[in-house]
């Protein structure tokens, strides 16, 4: 009964929940992980739906909200809106259920984030920053650290609207999981292209060696353009990738270096220019 109360979202509580997300990271743990940020994210919505309610009751959805949680930040404003769609609307001997929707939709969500925004969404903005910066112009690090936040915070703001208007309609219709596996496939594809463009314009290998025999000559890196341009930079790329993969990213440093020394011994050689 005292659910009833609660009338329905407004600008307040979804001003509310964004302020409080900002913080969402900060009470990270290894036991829990996300789960305090999870709870404080939500309280602007349980303290008005349980404002009436037993301590009982109380208690109950603070351990609700208080178990394992673990999602990517920027996307989980959609959970959070979906999460208080069903807190309103779940009576409370049904609440439980909460959890496992919770649970089941937590790790997707994290996958669709990842792929959209740390390996689609920045590349594109750094890329086009460092292609600015590479210039001489200044505002290239502006121009990324600005845009993509616009992006990052925008989905947060936004996405409390619909996760709590579009995400029970989604679920309804079962159809959750084949709108994930769109936008995932989207985003994979986008940021291929992306991957494929910085390549190609930023990743500079330069052969200069020249063998002439009298009166002809052969300039090894206009050979390697005709056979397949940019075959050199795509080919420290795959080497890069299949390190890093190999190792898990372990060796990264050590890779940065590794190149910075062949490149400067090579160059001093002159095998690169």
């Amino acid at each position: 009964p005292y659910t009833t109360l609660f009338r329905s979202m407004t600008n307040k509580i979804y001003r509310e929940m964004f302020i409080n997300h900002l913080t969402y990271q900060w009470g990270w743990n290894y036991e829990r992980q996300q789960a305090d940020g999870c709870l404080f994210t939500l309280t602007p919505v349980l303290k008005r739906i349980y404002k009436d309610a037993p301590v009982e009751a109380k208690e109950r959805a603070i351990k609700r909200h208080l178990e394992f949680f673990n999602t990517h930040a920027t996307l989980a404003p959609l959970l959070f809106g979906l999460i208080a769609a069903l807190e309103v609307n779940t009576p409370e001997d049904e609440k439980d259920s909460i959890t496992s929707i919770k649970t089941g939709l937590m790790g997707p969500i994290a996958g669709l984030g990842d792929g959209l925004f740390w390996f689609t969404l920045w590349p594109i903005c750094a890329s086009i920053g460092a292609t600015m910066a590479v210039t001489g112009n200044i505002f290239g690090a502006i121009f990324t650290f600005v845009v993509f936040n616009i992006l990052n915070q925008g989905m947060k703001w936004f996405g409390f609207r619909i996760g709590y208007t579009k995400g029970m309609e989604i679920i309804n219709s079962g159809s959750g999981d084949e709108v994930i596996k769109r936008i995932s496939g989207a985003a994979t594809v986008l940021g291929l292209c992306v991957a494929g463009c910085l390549v190609s314009t930023t990743v500079k290998v330069n052969v200069p060696l020249v063998f002439a025999s009298g009166e002809g000559k052969i300039v090894v890196q206009e050979l390697i353009d005709k056979i397949m341009p940019c075959f050199l930079p795509v080919l420290v790329t795959v080497f890069c990738y299949w390190r890093l993969k190999k190792t898990n990213g372990k060796e990264a440093v050590l890779l940065i270096f590794g190149i910075m020394i062949v490149s400067i011994g090579l160059t001093y050689l002159g095998i690169l220019g």
